[in-house]
């Protein structure tokens, strides 16, 4: 008997309060930087992808993210534990 692959699961959606954090946090360097910022919603799905890409990969760490200049622009950096 054959069985039938499982489905993805679906990346858990980030912690609303650390989306929040985040995107306060981008847009002040964003300011800093006089660069224009992102959207909250932007945000909130970029975190997403990249959590479903990474999680793939290293299936048990744990996924985090920080705000970092890279070459004067502020990023996203996600960090893996």
């Amino acid at each position: 008997m054959v069985r039938a692959p499982a489905a993805a699961k679906p990346a858990p959606a980030p912690p609303e309060g650390r989306v929040r954090e985040l995107h306060e946090r981008l847009v002040e360097a964003s300011r800093s930087a006089q660069r224009p910022a992102v959207s909250l919603e932007a945000l909130e799905k970029t975190m997403r992808s990249t959590e479903a890409s990474l999680r793939a990969k290293h299936p048990n760490r744990r996924i985090d993210f920080d705000i970092v200049l890279k070459d004067g622009k502020p990023v996203l950096k996600p960090i893996v534990r």
